[in-house]
């Protein structure tokens, strides 16, 4: 340091700041206080989290609020919790008297204090008067810091002559006073103090921005130590800009240099000196978890745990913690959902609901609160009915009814499913009367819970239903049990003797059971698929098994799933039907008899027929082709020739057909081009049809049977950013390579996965560049956290605005008051309203469109692509008049026209940008066919192909090193109920 005489710490701690030197930032939070006071707001609302400035905020406004006719008072009402109102105006008469320097012959305190006890109106007609007497002309403003202090009962409303009631009437009496207090609420937890003055401006006191982090960080120090810009960084990560903790950091590596004698900070110093931070901030941290109720403590642990989990896998987007919490052994209540939603509005996650926002909190609560110790709270819940059951279970367990001690075990489960101590002893209850699959139930969620305490217990339990299997013959379920011992345990004995007598007695079985199925396949080609035949084939079948013994089970011709499933990750799914070739129509409502006989004829093997009568029904009764029937009739003609190759293509067939038909249009263009022109080395391309239905369930059911389908070279999908992220994980352990054609979410990332559409990275970018250069300075946020590809964009919408954003709104919440929500945003001064709803809430987006139009409140309008298309034009109609969208691309943008046109003419109607895209993404597939092309050799060739603005529907197709186009989102704006390119030359 090169001020060695000056020992004192420069950074200040858990103070108030009152020299003007020594607080930085809040420069908006002053302007919107300067603004409101010259428009005559009378009274002002400020919110914020503890130690996050609110009272050093109040000191400082007389240092940077230039009013000239304004005198501000402060007064702080911490110890008046239990005040009554009479002393509250005593005290801060007394305040307001010592901070004017009024004289004591002016007004006399202790006579003021006789007279309040018998009329509160003293204050006001007496003693106000001669303030303003003393301040001629200038108004008084009183800054009321810890307002919410004086009453921790939510009723404001019904407390008769409180304090508020008093304060609410005094400022309809006086026209020189102005209030603004400050409160510690979360905004959801003052709207009766909201109600009761009438809706006023409020503005919360949060975390500093960038630059005045750095001015805190820099400023104090300044000529004794030096920081490097990456350690500034470092510490603006750590701290999220909340000053607390900045001045936390600070002060140690302060402490630190001074210790070790150094004249600069690195970013290495600020990481070391983490632990000593989260030590000597232990009062402020804590401040985060005291208070929260359990399911949010517990929720917070796992928003911590899940990003931890997420930094060191190295993935963009953590788990869902709720979705965590599952694979931890906790059942999903209410009370937890409500709790992800309610640490978001209390600042203390981000807007994805799966972050920590404060990167210090979170390092801090996995150090301090872990999950694994967190989660045993929730037993918690109903204690005193539980243990009054747990002592007839005892009475019961003394007189061996085993029966009636189940019975009340699950009697607790139904007052608190995660009531953890009961796991076992229920599973060892369900053990002593033979019933295995809840036995392995219960045991399985108890080693969620606590893998090292109930292992043991979970695998005697596996081995013992084991054995119960092999007695009862169901060798292959026993297999499958012996098997699952090992996977926990792989050096575990006992079970590898158990399935080593299992395989030698399948082989043994197995081999009539061979003979017979060759057999019956030879009759099978030879003889048609009568009724009659059927049932002699099954008696065969039967009679074969009969005579072995059983031991195998019919499961090798009947699989043990009901109809319509089929075994995935060894349980039973609804996939049956969810993947076509050519032997099924996902549009049984559009009528085709060719299309149907042409099915029949795939279904037969009878490739030559089946691609004349797909040819023949590609062309609907409009006269317009049919995608899915054009690519039917090239997987006919590619089967016909035989050495194929296989792409997929996924889609949601059953709940969004429009949607379905855009892609494959695309699609099917590819194909059709490639195998007109003779394929790859004379191999055609097939491509198979799967239907997720944007479900993301359903969409790992698809991805795995996909993945087990060694044919499938590579994947186009999936259509929502949600179904996408589902099944990724799926193909990233396969090696499979994917690219989406249709999902945006930034979250969706990993070294084969790519894309043709523009991320919501360039289309959040592309917002918020418009919206600044229409001087859109204010804006709200209307989007769905639950949606990958809604919170992506808000998310990068948010990251790229300068602006202000006035409020973020779940516009899937059920008691959204819409036009309560416009017309209060309207009436803050709010430009313009960002519609970012998912694919399943558009119609929402429509009415929100529609309430800002009906009300003439003049809110504009913007928004991203999945209100790019007509049914939202018509069902939005005037309403949505003048609406901007970021859009992946538009048939007329010039670099658009020349595919529109040749897709125009080939469909008989304008295509969707969903086509385009779909187009590129197969076109891509396509231009990494290789002589002897495998999912690695796709996947090594997709980051090098380049195909030019000819061969795509408009713009050059590279990816870049994180999968990637290197394209820019286009903006569009709907005139006269069409949409119009904004910024595209002739």
């Amino acid at each position: 340091m090169t001020n060695k005489n000056t020992g004192i710490n420069p950074y200040i701690l858990g103070k108030q700041i009152d020299k003007p030197e020594e607080f930085f930032g809040r420069e908006d939070l002053f302007t919107f206080i300067e603004d409101n006071l010259n428009a005559d707001i009378k009274f002002l609302l400020l919110h914020g989290q503890r130690r996050i400035g609110k009272s050093s905020v109040l000191k400082q406004f007389a240092h940077n609020i230039n009013l000239q006719k304004f005198v501000f008072v402060y007064f702080d009402l911490q110890n008046h919790s239990n005040s009554s109102v009479r002393n509250i105006l005593h005290d801060l008469a007394e305040e307001i008297t010592e901070k004017l320097g009024l004289d004591s012959d002016i007004i006399t305190l202790s006579s003021l204090d006789e007279e309040l006890k018998n009329n509160l109106d003293i204050f006001s007609q007496k003693f106000l008067t001669k303030v303003y007497q003393k301040l001629g002309d200038k108004n008084l403003v009183l800054l009321l810091d810890e307002f919410d202090i004086v009453s921790s009962d939510n009723g404001i409303l019904n407390q008769g002559n409180s304090f508020y009631i008093y304060l609410q009437l005094l400022l309809k009496q006086q026209t020189k006073l102005f209030l603004i207090p400050v409160v510690g609420r979360f905004k959801d937890d003052f709207q009766n103090l909201y109600q009761l003055f009438k809706s006023p401006p409020y503005q919360e006191v949060g975390l500093l921005n960038e630059i005045s982090a750095k001015r805190l960080i820099i400023k104090p120090a300044q000529g004794m130590l030096e920081y490097e810009e990456d350690a500034i960084k470092a510490i603006f990560k750590l701290s999220a800009g909340h000053p607390y903790f900045t001045q936390a950091i600070c002060f140690n590596l302060f402490l630190q240099a001074k210790i070790e004698e150094k004249l600069t900070v690195t970013s290495s110093d600020v990481q070391g000196i983490v632990d000593k931070t989260i030590e000597s901030a232990t009062g402020g941290l804590s401040w985060f978890w005291d208070g929260l109720s359990i399911s949010e403590q517990v929720v917070f642990s796992a928003v911590a745990e899940a990003q931890k989990i997420a930094i060191e896998q190295k993935q963009s987007f953590p788990e869902d913690p709720l979705r965590l919490l599952k694979k931890h052994g906790v059942i999903q209540t209410e009370l937890l959902t409500e709790a992800t939603k309610k640490l978001a509005q209390k600042g203390y996650l981000d807007d994805t609901e799966r972050r920590v926002k404060i990167e210090l909190v979170r390092r801090w609560l996995v150090r301090c609160h872990p999950l694994n110790q967190e989660i045993y709270k929730l037993e918690e819940f109903e204690t005193e009915e539980i243990n009054n059951i747990l002592e007839k279970i005892t009475q019961l367990s003394q007189n061996n009814k085993n029966q009636g001690v189940i019975d009340h075990y699950e009697e607790i489960f139904k007052l608190n499913p995660n009531h953890f101590s009961t796991l076992s002893v229920l599973a060892e209850s369900y053990l002593k009367v033979g019933n295995f699959e809840k036995t392995l139930e219960l045991y399985t969620r108890a080693y969620q819970v606590n893998p090292m305490h109930n292992k043991e217990g979970l695998l005697l339990a596996r081995e013992a239903y084991g054995k119960n299997l092999i007695e009862q013959r169901e060798l292959i379920k026993a297999k499958i049990q012996f098997e699952g011992v090992l996977e926990t345990e792989p050096d575990r004995k006992s079970a590898q003797q158990q399935l080593i007598k299992i395989k030698a007695e399948l082989v043994k079985q197995e081999a009539p059971l061979r003979q017979v199925e060759e057999q019956l396949m030879k009759d099978h080609k030879n003889y048609s698929r009568t009724p009659i035949r059927q049932g002699v084939i099954l008696g065969t079948i039967a009679a074969v098994i009969a005579l072995v013994g059983g031991g195998i089970g019919v499961s090798r011709f009947f699989p043990s799933c009901s109809g319509g499933q089929q075994k995935v990750n060894s349980s039973c799914v609804s996939i049956h039907s969810n993947i076509s070739r050519g032997d099924r129509t996902f549009f049984f409502t559009i009528p085709n008899t060719s299309r149907d006989q042409g099915i029949e004829a795939f279904k037969e093997g009878n490739y030559p027929q089946a691609a004349a009568l797909f040819q023949n029904a590609v062309r609907d009764r409009n006269n317009k082709p049919d995608p899915e029937v054009l690519i039917y009739y090239n997987n006919a003609k590619a089967r016909e020739k035989g050495n194929l190759l296989t792409l997929a293509v996924v889609v949601p067939a059953d709940n969004s057909q429009d949607a379905t038909q855009e892609i494959l249009r695309g699609v099917a263009q590819a194909q059709n081009q490639f195998n007109a022109n003779g394929g790859s080395n004379g191999r055609l391309l097939e491509i198979a049809i799967a239907n997720d239905s944007n479900d993301p369930k359903k969409a790992e059911q698809v991805a795995q049977q996909l993945v087990n389908d060694k044919s499938v070279l590579g994947v186009i999908g999936h259509d929502s950013s949600e179904a996408t992220q589902a099944a990724l994980p799926i193909y990233k352990q396969a090696g499979i390579p994917i690219i989406s054609s249709t999902s945006t979410a930034n979250s969706l990332n990993g070294r084969n996965f790519f894309r043709t559409i523009p991320s919501d990275a360039a289309s959040g970018e592309k917002l918020a560049q418009y919206a600044q250069n229409s001087a859109l300075n204010k804006v709200v946020i209307f989007y769905n956290p639950k949606s990958a590809y809604s919170n992506s964009l808000r998310e990068e919408f948010t990251n790229k605005f300068k602006g202000q954003i006035f409020r973020k709104i779940d516009l899937t919440d059920q008691t959204l008051n819409i036009e309560q929500e416009l017309k209060e945003s309207a009436s803050q001064k709010v430009q313009a309203v960002m519609l970012f709803p998912d694919v399943h809430h558009t119609s929402r987006a429509i009415e929100i469109a529609k309430r800002n139009a009906n009300n003439n409140l003049g809110l504009k309008l913007l928004g991203g692509e999945s209100l790019y298309n007509q049914q939202n034009l018509n069902e939005g109609n005037k309403a949505v008049e003048g609406l901007i969208l970021a859009v992946p691309w538009f048939r007329k943008a010039p670099q658009s026209k020349k595919f529109a046109k040749s897709a125009e003419d080939y469909w008989k109607g304008g295509v969707s940008w969903s086509t385009a895209t779909s187009f590129d993404a197969t076109k891509a597939f396509i231009k990494s066919l290789s002589f002897n092309p495998s999912r690695q050799s796709i996947l090594a060739g997709l980051p090098m192909i380049e195909l030019s603005s000819e061969e795509t529907s408009g713009d050059v197709v590279k990816f870049n090193k994180e999968g990637e186009r290197q394209s820019k989102a286009i903006l569009v704006r709907v005139e006269k109920g069409h949409f119009q390119c904004l910024q595209c030359s002739p």
